[in-house]
């Protein structure tokens, strides 16, 4: 197969589209392309991609052609920093068959920019890649040539499992638009390494400048539920306007707090006219939508929906709000398993470690298989992060990490996954394929061992949870959950490879936790040099401390256990002041899979329903924390499904 690119391959933010007129016999598409393609059919939007992978590699999109005459494919190419993507040039690569019989390749497309979407734009956030802008006014398109480039290694994939259904919204109300009720930094600007370089930048300043006071009309919509997708709009304008989209999960007390999420939450179609049937080019995650025009005219909006459609599952437990939750988690992953395990479908799309750890539960129990977890591990095994330290991983991948940033639990995390995964799938070749990076991991770890034999002052972003526990003045020096979890990841590494001396290194590492962190009642959560000297820092307590010991094993007592099984949790008001509360993200999935271990089934109910329906009531999902501060749909909260249907049938 040959591949191509049209036009500047560097320039950043830039979408080419790929169109071909078919031959009647023509019935399979090929595909390959990178960073993103949509596939349009006679007009028809039909297909998104592509299932994700390292830089230099590409997984294959087969798409049944039927009798379409037609065929486009739209590429972006972002050549910026991202989460979304690994960093590369773009590419194509494509054969259109009958049969076995190749009818067109690469080559014989024709290749279009059009122009009336505009580049020089800002960030949608600094996760993804950049805000849609359009200018209707504008109806040239250049023709460009095509090149050859270099072919990525080709993957197998697991196809579309998407059915892209369409979600229309519900009017709630409009008005003349005001303003905001809150907007998020007015100087929300990212650096510089964010920027496109042109005298014509259109910044966030001039979106806000433009819909603020002006008396333009707004109507107001919203789903059901939080869906994931394109925003399609119907327009129908007899006069020329402007039309600015904006979007959100949640509404903070009934008001729209823009850019609740950090990030750029809108689209700007300038000098609508006549008739337009659109449809982004990027999926957003939506609940609530709010069009803003300069003039009275028709949008009828929807949301083409990007979710796993291979998954069919309704709750019918006949408790409303355990369906709920239930359901919710089911929203939830459809939205955070399309190609690979994403933390969240809108504000990142990224592939994080521990997360994924989750939501691997989460498809064995949605799918009975592991598939979509095998290509997420066998990417980090393919990633090469050149900016990272040796033997370090990826904390999200594909991705790129800005001044080479990683997370160095998240890297144990990994060996803890193949060993589910391993159990899961008794799939012993990848594993033998990860041995390299295991132990490069392993080897990494090995700078940072003190003379206790513990890990210490581990370096970069040491994440625990979104909680107190995460406070750089519990996680310096010797963290503890750090290195409970490090030895719950060698025992698992002396599993996978026959090791007895990483068994005998972890067990090392228990006794010493034990002796140093655990103070006869609860684990300390770090010790500190001073004068030389390691000091447990005797005032650091969280309970997600607790959680990182119970969940890798290490229990000083029955009265310990029994403790944290009646008096912790949810559910905690005031007892235990000095013990800093968990977070949804990762303490109290931690706490739930330990005390589905230990039978605690009817209490996990007890106390997390009404924790997680307050959740799922409001959004249809669950959620990154225990607020709407951040992602309302965060893929790893789907483990929930599993847990619940556990406690249910035992």
């Amino acid at each position: 197969m040959k591949f191509v690119w049209a036009g500047e391959r560097d320039k950043k933010n830039v979408r080419i589209c790929f169109e071909l007129l078919l031959d009647s016999r023509c019935d399979t598409l090929k595909l390959y392309a990178a960073d993103f393609y949509q596939v349009y059919l006679d007009g028809k939007f039909i297909s998104y991609g592509p299932e994700r992978t390292a830089a230099g590699y590409s997984r294959l999109r087969e798409i049944s052609l039927s009798s379409a005459k037609r065929l486009q494919i739209f590429v972006t190419g972002y050549n910026a920093d991202c989460y979304a993507c690994d960093r590369q040039l773009p590419f194509f690569g494509a054969e259109v068959k009958s049969g076995e019989n190749v009818v067109y390749s690469s080559l014989d497309f024709e290749c279009k920019r059009y122009l009336n979407k505009l580049y020089a734009v800002p960030k949608f956030s600094s996760q993804r890649g950049y805000t849609e802008w359009y200018d209707f006014s504008v109806k040239d398109y250049e023709v460009l040539l095509l090149y050859e480039v270099e072919s990525p290694v080709l993957l197998g994939g697991l196809g579309d499992t998407c059915l892209y259904i369409n979600y229309p919204f519900e009017k709630a109300s409009e008005g003349e638009f005001k303003s905001f009720d809150l907007v998020v930094d007015e100087n929300f600007e990212y650096s510089e390494r964010h920027r496109l370089t042109s005298d014509s930048l259109t910044t966030d300043a001039d979106f806000l400048g433009a819909i603020q006071n002006k008396g333009y009309k707004a109507v107001d919509y919203t789903l059901p539920i939080e869906k994931t997708g394109f925003i399609s709009l119907k327009i129908n304008a007899d006069k020329k306007a402007d039309i600015y989209v904006v979007w959100d999960e949640i509404l903070v007390d009934n008001k729209w707090k823009f850019r609740r999420s950090s990030c750029n939450d809108y689209l700007v179609i300038k000098n609508a006219d006549g008739y337009i049937d659109f449809t982004s080019c990027e999926p957003y995650a939506i609940k609530y939508l709010k069009i803003i025009t300069t003039a009275d005219i028709e949008v009828v909006p929807s949301v083409i929906g990007l979710e796993n459609n291979r998954v069919k599952y309704n709750a019918n437990t006949g408790d409303k709000k355990i369906d709920t939750v239930l359901n919710a988690c089911h929203n939830t992953f459809i939205q955070n398993a399309v190609d690979l395990f994403t933390d969240c479908p809108g504000r990142e799309r990224a592939g994080w470690l521990c997360d994924s750890y989750f939501s691997g539960i989460a498809e064995k129990f949605f799918t009975g298989s592991n598939n979509i977890e095998r290509n997420y591990l066998e990417n980090i095994i393919l990633a090469t992060n050149d900016e990272l330290p040796k033997g370090m991983l990826p904390k999200c991948f594909p991705s790129e990490h800005y001044g080479g940033m990683y997370i160095p639990n998240w890297a144990m995390w990994f060996i803890i996954e193949l060993k589910k995964y391993l159990d899961n799938s008794g799939d012993r070749e990848l594993i033998d394929r990860a041995k390299p990076k295991v132990y490069g991991v392993i080897d990494f770890f090995k700078n940072y061992l003190n003379e206790y034999g513990l890990l210490e002052n581990l370096e970069s972003w040491v994440f625990i949870e979104w909680s107190i526990c995460n406070h750089p003045s519990y996680t310096k020096g010797v963290n503890f959950p750090s290195n409970m979890i490090y030895a719950y990841a060698l025992e698992c590494a002396s599993l996978l490879s026959n090791d007895n001396d990483l068994s005998s290194q972890a067990k090392a590492i228990k006794d010493t936790v034990l002796t140093l962190s655990y103070n006869g009642e609860f684990f300390v959560d770090n010790a500190m040099r001073e004068g030389g000297k390691l000091v447990v820092q005797k005032d650091h307590i969280s309970e997600t401390c607790q959680y990182y010991a119970l969940f890798t094993g290490i229990c000083p007592s029955e009265e310990f256990k029994l403790k944290m099984i009646t008096e912790f949790g949810p559910k905690r008001c005031g007892a235990y002041a000095n013990v800093g509360r968990s977070n949804v993200c990762i303490g109290f999935y931690l706490r739930y899979l330990w005390l589905l271990s230990v039978g605690e089934s009817d209490r996990i109910i007890d106390e997390s329903v009404d924790y997680f329906y307050a959740m799922a009531s409001k959004t249809g999902t669950l959620w990154e924390h225990d607020t709407p501060s951040a992602s309302c749909n965060h893929g790893f909260a789907s483990v929930i499904a599993y847990v619940y249907d556990k406690c249910l049938n035992k």
